[in-house]
């Protein structure tokens, strides 16, 4: 949902501003192990409706800047959570919209709808403060043409799941390091099939928020995404890494020689 009425009926159904599986607790397995710190820089690059956001912040993790593509989504954003920061900009170009440095940078399924993704990773390593951590719960694709299938169906094209194997190349070109990458496949067809099942169970509120079309969207779009991970076409991935040395080569692009 990449619109904020999507986000709007998003919340209704998962009883918080959470545009991501799984809700609060992927929030919990995204940020595990991370102690209470008021003061450190957090970057949400793709905040959505600032649910994820908003929670960081209430945790005591830090200090929380979001920055959000879709100018309505955005204002939406500010409305809802007023305490927490958040900016206009696309993550191809975060640098332009936001001010360094971050301590932490996270994203919940928000890199797989980028067109330049190895753009986006280098505008967040420029933003990063030294030793940085990156976290992201992304989609992931598997290593054969099923991906490609399903990227021209649900979504119009515009999913573009990270590739586990290639991932670690694709970060430590744009200066982040010590690369780690959890498979939550299994966490994810759980975490659909409890979606698909409230938008079933609260139908008759979907309908008269946003009507009958809007719910018949979604239940298709959402059944959808379930049948493809339970097939092995889509995964879902828990990944960390470190901002690297190489932060200013990285930056400047490829060497030429």
């Amino acid at each position: 949902m990449d619109n904020a009425t999507g986000k709007r009926l998003l919340a209704l159904v998962r009883d918080g501003d959470y545009a991501h599986p799984g809700e609060e607790e992927a929030n919990r397995l995204l940020f595990a192990g991370l102690s209470a710190s008021p003061a450190r820089r957090v970057l949400d690059a793709g905040c959505g409706a600032g649910g994820t956001a908003a929670w960081v912040q209430a945790q005591g993790l830090g200090a929380v800047t979001g920055v959000e593509v879709d100018p309505a989504t955005a204002r939406l954003a500010r409305e809802r959570h007023p305490e927490v920061t958040v900016v206009e900009g696309d993550l191809q170009a975060a640098g332009r919209v936001l001010a360094g440095p971050f301590d932490l940078i996270y994203a919940m399924t928000a890199i797989y709808a980028v067109g330049d993704q190895a753009a986006a990773f280098r505008e967040l390593a420029m933003l990063a403060a030294p030793d940085a951590e990156l976290r992201l719960l992304e989609y992931s694709a598997p290593e054969d043409d099923r991906a490609g299938a399903f990227r021209g169906g649900l979504g119009r094209g515009r999913w573009r799941p990270l590739r586990p194997r290639e991932l670690p190349t694709t970060l430590d070109a744009s200066g982040w390091t010590s690369v780690r990458i959890y498979d939550l496949r299994p966490e994810f067809v759980l975490w659909y099939r409890r979606l698909s099942e409230r938008i079933a169970a609260r139908r008759a509120a979907i309908v008269r928020d946003f009507g009958a079309e809007w719910h018949a969207f979604v239940a298709d779009e959402y059944a959808g995404i379930l049948a493809a991970i339970r097939a092995g076409g889509l995964g879902g991935i828990l990944v960390r890494a470190r901002r690297g040395r190489h932060l200013e080569s990285a930056a400047s692009g490829p060497a030429r020689g």
